[in-house]
């Protein structure tokens, strides 16, 4: 059975059994900063399961890719470790519970994948004796029946919903092990009996202190995992002999002349079993770059592309110890996608798989220089901790250093590279920092939403104080510093790319100052505040005006910018991050090249034919599909907003309809003007636009920028008087501080071009001093000794005569201390004659044939060395 009629087997055989089939999201988690990856099938839903929002489906089911890194090295070298997979789920939400989900799981093995019946083994918590049962009444034998702990099966990650759960094994019969059911009862590690269903049964609420409550409403969550069920049908030694994997190998081998070899498995021999892992893991690799760069992951030093970066580092290693020369990563592309069941931009990929590629290629090169710098003759031992040097700060493999170094003879000192890298690990641990200065532990106090926004419609608010909070706890009083949430408030807490309303709370006529805005996890506004309060009598809120103004115009102006770029540059663009405030905006986007000065423009312009339309401001609120029809710009996929059937639209007629949660312009011509300031590159595939707007504020940067260029060309005016004395530029304004600007950019290129002239100018007149040049002939050559001014640029002087005498070899020194020496000719070896010019006289300096130029300790005696100790005829 192959892997693509496997998956739909899965998603079919629930669908029909009345679950919603949820498509495989992005492996960039949308809207949960607490995971790098997705990595797990129920970790998209998670917002269901939590409460959060509301499920499209009370019974769910999906086939979700997943990236896990954490266990990289034992990829390759196990038979089912990889770094991306695809786990399948069934899921229900407060609907079946255990009866139902072990009967779908019985119905789903027996009649779908047509497994056996005798070859599946069950585990349960010791406690659930209703999971045994049910799988019993099922026809499964008593035999098959393994109770666990609570270490085995009981599913719990701190304080929150948890439960026991069963596990589902696949018995593959003595020839992957002659040891037989202790295997499981003593949870051993074996390639026998293969896990391949976990079903969580989600019953209780766990404060984390061992206290449990039973839930009001059940849940099930269940992971199955598909490349070891495709193995199993394919009757496949490990994961890497299936059809997902064995395309990717077979392609891997057209480069190389070695080949994989499956039986190896029984066969154990050390060296075809290393040559396997290679295949192994470039194909693994190569599965998760193709995927992760596909949803839009981009290499870089950091987060999610670092480990893009690593992983294709790794591959590329890997294809050397292949014997593999050029780079091929690139080529495997098209076949990882025919093996995968999305649609991915494939030119896109292996464009940036190329440029990590001619990357790394730099770096290995680098490396080897950097490593042979550091091995002396004779050395027998290698230092570990330059060794993690390399790595660490340069990208140099560790297993690269230790192949180099091992064909020399030369073996690492392994203890001293472990020691710098627990060190460095437990160093960037240290420098660790949460989101907030502090962990404000009172905040689990708060157990639900409770509060109202109503900063939309105001800024001014008189309300009562639900929770008055200190770091620890709650609080009667507070002098100083504390936290309160509000039943209603105006103050916008930093979301969406948007900061925080600044302003303050008046109680008993005493004014305290809000600090800081932010929502915890239930999406009540936390304010930050310093002051006298007290949690009993009532309040008033006041949001500076002029602050929400500036963060509304540049919220606003994010918007028109987005627009402006999708119109510009297509509609491929997305928004990767903005960040608003009161002062400035900043707008995030992908692209391969830097936009163009003229696209630059073209975009600004179109923000300002946007202020010029007035447009009216609307707020929406709709379904997401009926968003879709008017042509809103989505974020995220339907499934994963708050509720499906209700989300914000805001919309200006005739330039943009986007989903926002911010504060906004009530009118389009109220963002008054707009500028560009920068364009700045992030990484190689994204780039960030800086941005302001207002009269006020692009007034003030114009007025600055004129005044930096007016200074500008004042000293390259300066500067080209140094040459010519007489010389006069006068740069032509007017009132229009745009228009200014352009005159003196363009002004700085007319006084550039000026002063070359004038330097070719001063090279020429120069010349012309030296044209009654004095040779001389010594043994059949011609040559000239000339005594030059710094000033005159002898390089320039010994270059321009050469090309004028061809028969004849210059050495031009220069008047004073220290004097420069050149040499140039067109028949002799100029830095065969200057070395040794060097060596007499203290020198030092260097070149090639036809130039070579350094520093002398002096010119005494010069000329009679050239005539009498110089060996000319080498």
């Amino acid at each position: 059975m192959n892997s693509k009629l496997i998956r739909a087997k899965w998603l079919n055989f629930f669908e029909a059994n009345d679950h919603l089939i949820i498509p495989s999201k992005s492996l960039i988690p949308q809207n949960d900063p607490s995971l790098l990856w997705i990595n797990s099938g129920v970790a998209t839903l998670k917002e269901y399961f939590e409460g959060k929002k509301n499920p499209p489906s009370t019974k769910m089911v999906n086939s979700q890719k997943v990236i896990r890194t954490n266990d990289i090295e034992n990829v390759g070298v196990t038979a089912r470790h990889h770094t991306f997979f695809e786990m399948l789920g069934n899921f229900s939400i407060g609907d079946y519970f255990k009866k139902e989900a072990i009967e779908l799981a019985t119905k789903f093995l027996l009649e779908e994948l047509k497994l056996d019946k005798d070859k599946l083994y069950f585990t349960y918590y010791y406690e659930d004796l209703e999971t045994k049962n049910l799988w019993i009444k099922q026809g499964f034998s008593e035999e098959h029946m393994i109770a666990g702990d609570k270490k085995t099966n009981f599913w719990e990650v701190g304080s929150g919903p948890c439960g026991p759960n069963t596990e589902i094994f696949y018995d593959r019969g003595t020839k992957y092990d002659q040891r037989g059911v202790e295997l499981l009862k003593n949870d051993i590690e074996n390639d026998r009996y293969i896990e391949i269903w976990n079903i969580v049964f989600s019953t209780f609420n766990s404060d984390g202190q061992g206290n449990y409550t039973e839930l009001k409403q059940k849940n099930i969550d269940t992971g199955a995992g598909f490349e070891r069920i495709v193995s199993i049908l394919q009757d496949a030694p490990t994961n890497f002999d299936t059809d997902l994997f064995l395309p990717i190998i077979h392609e891997i081998e057209k480069y190389t002349k070695y080949r994989y070899d499956a039986d190896n498995y029984f066969v154990k021999e050390p060296k075809q079993a290393e040559i396997n892992t290679y295949f192994k893991v470039i194909a693994d690799h190569m599965r998760a770059v193709v995927n992760a760069a596909g949803d839009g992951a981009k290499p870089s030093n950091v987060g999610r592309g670092y480990i893009i970066r690593r992983l294709i580092r790794r591959s590329l290693y890997f294809t050397m110890l292949l014997g593999i020369k050029k780079p091929i990563l690139h080529k495997l592309v098209q076949v990882v996608k025919n093996t995968l069941p999305y649609e991915y931009n494939q030119d896109q990929i292996i464009k940036i798989i190329i440029d990590e590629e001619q990357a790394f290629a730099k770096t290995v090169e680098n490396g080897r220089q950097l490593l042979n710098k550091h091995i002396s003759e004779d050395q027998k031992i290698f230092d570990g901790a330059l060794a993690f040097k390399l790595f660490e700060t340069y990208g140099f493999p560790f297993e690269l250093t230790e192949e180099i170094l091992a064909s020399q003879g030369i073996s690492i000192d392994k203890e001293a590279y472990l020691e710098a890298k627990t060190k460095h690990e437990n160093a960037s641990k240290g420098n660790k920092v949460s989101g907030m200065d502090k962990v404000i532990n009172s905040l689990t106090l708060i157990t639900q939403k409770v509060d109202n926004f109503v900063g939309y419609e105001f800024i001014e608010a008189k309300t009562e104080i639900l929770y008055l909070l200190d770091q620890e706890t709650e609080q009667e009083t507070i002098e100083g510093i504390g936290y309160l949430v509000l039943k209603q408030t105006p103050f916008y807490a930093t979301s969406g790319g948007q900061r925080h309303d600044k302003g303050y709370i008046t109680q008993n006529n005493r004014k305290i100052t809000v600090l800081d805005v932010f929502k915890d996890k239930y999406g009540n506004h936390i304010h930050k505040v310093s002051g006298t309060i007290n949690k009993i009598d009532p309040v008033e809120c006041f949001v500076d005006p002029k602050i929400r103004l500036g963060l509304e115009r540049n919220h606003s102006g994010t918007h028109f910018l987005f627009a402006a770029l999708r119109t510009v540059l297509g509609p491929q663009i997305k928004q990767l991050g903005s960040d608003n405030n009161e002062e400035r905006l900043t707008f995030d986007f992908p692209a391969d090249t830097k936009p163009t000065n003229e696209q630059i423009a073209k975009i600004e312009n179109l923000v300002k034919s946007y202020i010029k339309l007035s447009s009216t401001r609307h707020y929406l609120n709709m379904t997401t599909n009926q968003a879709k029809e008017m042509g809103a710009i989505m974020t995220l996929e339907e499934a994963e907003y708050m509720d499906p059937n209700s989300v914000r639209i805001v919309k200006f007629d005739n330039i943009t309809a986007d989903l926002c949660g911010g504060t906004h312009l009530s009118n389009s011509g109220k963002l008054e003007n707009f500028k560009i300031i920068s364009v700045e590159k992030k990484s190689a595939t994204v780039f960030r636009i800086r941005a302001i707007s207002s009269h006020r504020l692009v007034n003030e940067y114009l007025k600055n920028k004129q005044d930096e260029l007016l200074q500008e060309v004042n000293n390259l005016i300066n500067r080209n008087k140094l040459l010519d004395q007489n010389y006069t530029f006068e740069p032509n304004l007017n009132n229009n501080l745009e228009d200014s600007i352009n005159l003196l950019n363009n002004a700085i290129s007319q006084i550039r071009n000026d002063y070359v002239k004038l330097q070719k100018q001063k090279e020429t007149n120069t010349l012309f001093s030296y044209d009654n040049i004095e040779f001389k002939t010594f043994k059949g050559f011609k040559f000239s000794l000339l005594e030059v001014s710094m000033q005159d640029n002898p390089k320039v002087i010994a270059t321009t005569l050469r090309e004028k005498y061809l028969d004849t070899t210059f050495f031009v020194v220069t008047k004073g201390l220290n004097p420069m020496l050149v040499v140039a000719s067109k028949i002799l070896n100029s830095n065969f004659l200057a070395q040794q010019i060097f060596q007499k006289f203290n020198g030092k300096g260097g070149g090639n044939a036809i130039l070579s130029m350094g520093k002398i300790a002096s010119t005494e005696n010069l000329t009679k060395f050239i005539q009498e100790g110089l060996n000319w005829e080498n």
